[in-house]
């Protein structure tokens, strides 16, 4: 075995780590100041990194904006599709029920705010208003398009009473309500008196479901 056979796996190893550090801090910084204001000098600072190892592994700034998103939001598409995979195949292609439906399409977003890179994620979500149209159109739809077409044509078969139109505004409904609930605001607790917290991931889940359900099937 040559020298460079034997230290390829651990070059590999110590770039896969830069990798991970710069994503671990480019998701922080993006979500707490968003992407005008986290530069790429910041990042690189934060991960001690010199700036053209992070255009290495990263190319643009967009793209690191992209990749970070992505880092944690891969892990809400990939729990929907099995979700909804084991759905079908449990209803043998017939109507999944609603809310079996609902709460596997939200549940995953929601709760993706227990794990380290899914709270950064779900941070850099909520402000993915703020950010510059064309970049939030372009993660939104490589991220999530797929998964809420094949949810779509699911919640078509079980609302066959809603037309394709109205189907779509209350799915977009859908998707606001959970985005707002992951703002926290501090609405929540201020109407509640204290009472209710809004990291209170599980109740949220458990509480927004029907409230959806019944939204959607509405005549």
């Amino acid at each position: 075995m040559t020298v460079t056979e034997k230290t390829r796996p651990a070059a590999q190893e110590a770039a896969a780590s830069v990798r991970e550090r710069i994503l671990g801090v480019a998701q922080e910084l993006f979500a707490e100041l968003g992407y005008s204001a986290a530069s790429t000098r910041a990042i690189a600072q934060a991960a001690g990194v010199n700036l053209a190892q992070l255009h290495y592994h990263f190319g643009a700034k967009r793209d690191l904006f992209k990749a970070a998103y992505l880092r944690g939001a891969s892990q809400v598409t990939e729990a929907r599709s099995r979700a909804l995979a084991e759905l079908r195949a449990a209803h043998e292609g017939g109507p999944i029920p609603l809310q079996d439906l609902v709460r596997s399409f939200v549940t995953p977003f929601m709760l993706a705010g227990k794990t380290t890179e899914g709270s950064a994620t779900m941070r850099m979500h909520a402000r993915l208003h703020t950010e510059p149209d064309d970049i939030s159109k372009e993660v939104l739809g490589t991220v999530y398009d797929e998964t809420t077409l094949a949810y779509t044509a699911e919640f078509r078969k079980v609302l066959p009473h809603l037309s394709h139109e109205t189907l779509c505004w209350r799915l977009y409904f859908m998707m606001g309500a959970y985005r707002y609930t992951l703002l926290r605001t501090g609405r929540l607790e201020a109407m509640s008196g204290g009472a209710c917290d809004s990291g209170d991931f599980d109740r949220a889940v458990a509480e927004i479901v029907p409230f959806l359900c019944a939204g959607l099937a509405a005549p």
